[in-house]
């Protein structure tokens, strides 16, 4: 069998996966795994990122940034939105699936032996092991690590010894998972900062969230940042990114766009701003070089040939950001949504995001369990907004319909809702 067959095998056995209640017992349970297999996360320089909206861009900033300077950084974003691999990089490049077929048998080889097998891990939880295993072996300087919804009960939590703790907008979203109320949904995520570990923020956190993380820092024995946060100001934003100052550092170009990822950029500015003054070389030049070529797969992810947006965002604050970037770049045509979302408590609020920008609605049922109908979707936009809504029956026909109300308006495409709807997308033809 070849590692290709291998790998499909291996990816259809892990998909498979029922979904896992998270747990301090399943934690404990991928921290005695690691152990198994030579505890590979205490060997690496791990930067944790956790929070509700902006990991993936602030992960995939840092990374570039590291990178560009010369430094091998392995870097784990979850979910994958075109090929499961995309969660695990190096240095850019997607993990080889003859690297995921061996790493796969080593850890079910050992947890074989302690009397489990493959369906013990959950899928997140099998790419977390997998990440880390890979980023020993390939000796990073750098592990950005970012977790997935949770904190203090994520599978990314198993870790010892985080050499730096970044928060992006901790927010209300997965109710019931992190918690209640904003301060328990902080408190949980709080959780993940550890001894001797230096500790960023996103510079517009709650106060009472800020005040959860600081007082947290103090009693778990590590360092909140010291250095002044930086000043960013955004000179210009179009769909193709931002033009931008950083301190003294004038009109840079970030490959993003939305101006709210002017904060997430402070976040990583402050991060790097840390690292520099423990030593580790960033040149301003590369610096700007790496900013000026980010990209993420399906975040807020721009295609200029086809005049279409790709973003994942899943839940208000995510969608108010992205209804917020679309009436900053002033378009001639109210844009075109190819949107399919989850059925939870905050779908409606999500679609009251769309329909305040929108001129049409295509509604699209979301390949998975729990996902609100284009039908319910639709239905909801006729009793609630004034914007044209047409149902698609999957996602080849949401595609069809993008193109043919195209064809009597130059409008923006934006696909959104959830990155399940993206995954469904990315896997018709383009639009």
């Amino acid at each position: 069998m070849t590692d290709q067959e291998e790998y499909q095998k291996i990816i259809l056995k892990i998909n498979a996966m029922p979904p896992v209640t998270p747990s301090l017992a399943r934690v404990g349970m991928i921290r005695e795994i690691l152990s198994w297999l030579g505890n590979p996360d205490t060997k690496l320089r791990i930067i944790h990122i956790a929070g509700t909206n902006g990991k993936g861009s602030t992960g995939a900033m840092l990374a570039n940034v590291l990178n560009e300077n010369g430094y091998r950084v392995g870097h784990f974003s979850a979910p994958a939105v075109n090929d499961d691999r995309d969660v695990i990089t190096m240095d850019g490049a997607v993990i080889a699936m003859s690297d995921v077929v061996s790493i796969v048998k080593d850890i079910i080889t050992q947890v074989k032996k302690h009397g489990g097998n493959f369906s013990t891990l959950g899928k997140f939880e099998w790419w977390v092991l997998i990440a880390l295993v890979y980023f020993g072996k390939r000796e990073s300087d750098f592990v950005v690590l970012e977790a997935g919804r949770g904190g203090h009960i994520d599978a990314t939590n198993a870790i010892l010894n985080p050499y730096m703790v970044v928060f992006t907008k901790i927010s209300l979203d997965n109710i019931g998972i992190t918690g209640k109320t904003l301060v328990q949904v902080a408190k949980d995520k709080a959780e993940i900062i550890k001894p001797g570990a230096l500790v960023v923020s996103y510079p517009g956190q709650d106060l009472d969230v800020l005040k959860i993380l600081k007082n947290k820092t103090i009693s778990a024995g590590a360092t909140w940042n010291p250095l002044q946060t930086p000043t960013i100001t955004v000179l210009s934003s179009e769909p193709q990114g931002l033009h931008l100052n950083i301190n003294d550092l004038q009109d840079l170009y970030l490959s993003l766009t939305g101006n709210y990822q002017a904060n997430n950029l402070n976040t990583v500015v402050q991060v790097i701003d840390l690292l520099r003054s423990k030593g580790f070389r960033l040149a301003k030049d590369r610096t700007a070089t790496a900013l000026a070529h980010v990209s993420i797969p399906g975040r807020m992810e721009y295609n200029a040939d086809r005049n279409i947006l790709y973003d994942g965002a899943h839940n208000p604050e995510g969608m108010r950001a992205l209804a917020n970037a679309i009436r900053a770049w002033h378009l001639p045509f109210k844009p075109t949504f190819v949107l399919g979302l989850m059925d939870d408590k905050n779908a409606h609020e999500m679609i009251d995001e769309v329909t305040a920008v929108a001129a049409t609605i295509i509604a699209v049922t979301p390949d998975q369990k729990g996902a609100m109908t284009a039908d319910e979707l639709a239905a909801y936009v006729v009793m609630n907004a004034n914007v044209d809504v047409e149902i698609a029956d999957d996602p080849s026909a949401a595609v069809q319909l993008a193109r043919r109300n195209r064809e009597s308006s130059k409008s923006l495409i934006v696909v959104t809702g959830s990155f399940f709807t993206l995954h469904a997308i990315f896997n018709e033809d383009e639009v």
